[in-house]
């Protein structure tokens, strides 16, 4: 019986390098399909979410995720090739500024509670998604950061290798979607766990595998809201000074938001892959 030592959403490590990162260690059974937890406190920091691990894990086998392994900080992101791009299937963790959230600027916690980190990623102002001094957040870019956000794949935050999605990226998912000819292209994005229910709520399908989560936002004065109601995600579109586009997903609908907000609110990020 053959076994491979899986690490976070039950991706193959391979040779003896070990990353010191915030992750559960799963052991695999090729041949029975059982994933079995390993603990070891003192090299994991953060667990994340158990149910929302599970559900990933799932959906790994079922859309064939990959791994992202952020070498900034160890964490450990399943990816999920949908049409001609790669999505990350999880929301950005990485403190922005600052080796402690407490020193953060400009990347938040919903609600301040550190566990959610592990399941809904942290919330950005546009500038801290972007890379840039917080005085971007207001400020008018000058012609050569414009340039080169214009011209694609703008890294920002994201890891090495990926960058933060423009406007005409999120486009091309949208439209791929609306290829494969459902006339709800949201709920083919929302996960189908974590979503409040009630009357009027259209579940998700997770029809692509990109598992969006209702990670809510937080406007610039600080107030929380949304969570397990809506999803809202930044672009790399500055729409202005002051604003930036955004997409969304929310919990009533099964459609793809698009709108523009104030670069001081903070939203999840997503990442794509370079091309």
């Amino acid at each position: 019986m053959g076994w491979n030592l899986f690490f976070g959403m039950g991706f193959a490590i391979k040779g003896a390098k070990i990353i010191e990162q915030k992750l559960k260690i799963f052991s695999f059974c090729k041949n029975c399909r059982f994933f079995m937890p390993f603990w070891n406190d003192e090299d994991t920091k953060i667990v994340k979410d158990e149910e929302h691990v599970a559900y990933l894990m799932e959906n790994g086998v079922k859309f064939n995720y990959g791994s992202l392994v952020d070498e900034r900080d160890g964490e450990v992101y399943c990816t999920v090739k949908i049409g001609n791009q790669v999505w990350m299937a999880e929301n950005l963790r990485y403190v922005s500024r600052g080796g402690n959230a407490d020193d953060d600027v400009g990347s938040f916690v919903y609600g301040e509670v550190a566990k959610n980190a592990s399941k809904f990623g942290r919330l950005y102002t546009w500038a801290a998604a972007m890379n840039l001094d917080p005085r971007y957040n207001d400020a008018e870019l000058d012609g050569g950061r414009l340039a080169k956000i214009a011209a694609g794949e703008y890294q920002g935050i994201a890891p090495e290798g990926w960058h933060i999605p423009s406007e005409d990226e999120w486009h091309e998912l949208c439209e791929y979607l609306r290829s494969l000819e459902d006339d709800a292209p949201g709920t083919m994005l929302k996960a189908a766990d974590c979503w409040e229910e009630c009357l009027g709520s259209r579940p998700g399908k997770d029809s692509v595998g990109f598992a969006g989560i209702p990670s809510g936002g937080r406007y610039s004065m600080g107030f929380f809201y949304d969570l397990n109601k809506h999803a809202y995600y930044w672009t790399s579109t500055s729409t202005g000074r002051e604003y930036a586009r955004y997409r969304s997903l929310g919990f009533r609908g099964g459609k793809i938001g698009a709108d523009f907000s104030y670069k001081t609110d903070a939203f999840a990020v997503r990442c794509v892959k370079n091309g």
